[in-house]
């Protein structure tokens, strides 16, 4: 049996500047920021991508369209989830079609979570790689993929959201 400390050991430097990234990307987000109108859809779909092809990789002896729609219904309980979350909290749009969206934990939170996912996943093919032919682990791992951009791409309709509603108050 692998344990814990050999499967950290043995995982790429790379993987953990991954980590390191991401964590420094989702601690910049901490603050109040302004965000382009492209910035706020990059995230998503870069996200939405890379997880989408690694279930479909993963997973692709467990069947293509089993994984993909797993997917989609991962992304669609994240989308849906952020109607009780509701977040960004505090986001305005600004004239110029940039946003300022308030500092949160959340976006930090989020990015670790894609980042465990993808490594749980990927430790677990490599210590049972007969996982990737199994129907049940590849619908588990991608409702998870799916499930990170769905709250990932709520959250960027939502900040879109504000340009719909300043419009609104502008014309009153």
């Amino acid at each position: 049996m692998t344990s814990l400390t050999d499967i950290v050991t043995h995982t790429p430097v790379a993987v953990w500047a991954g980590l390191a990234a991401m964590v420094l990307v989702g601690l910049r987000q901490t603050r109040t920021q302004a965000m382009s109108a492209t910035r706020v859809w990059l995230v998503p779909a870069i996200v939405g991508a890379a997880s989408l092809a690694s279930a479909l990789v993963a997973f692709a002896a467990a069947g293509p369209v089993l994984t993909g729609a797993c997917w989609v219904v991962g992304a669609a309980l994240g989308f849906v989830s952020n109607r009780s979350l509701d977040l960004p909290r505090r986001v305005s749009a600004n004239a110029d079609g940039s946003f300022t969206v308030g500092g949160s934990i959340a976006p930090l939170l989020l990015f670790v979570g894609v980042f465990m996912v993808r490594y749980v996943v990927n430790v677990a093919l490599a210590i049972q790689p007969s996982l990737g032919h199994d129907p049940a682990a590849a619908a588990a791992a991608a409702i998870a993929y799916g499930l990170t951009t769905g709250l990932l791409a709520a959250r960027s309709r939502k900040i879109w959201a504000t340009r719909r509603d300043r419009g609104t108050l502008l014309a009153a």
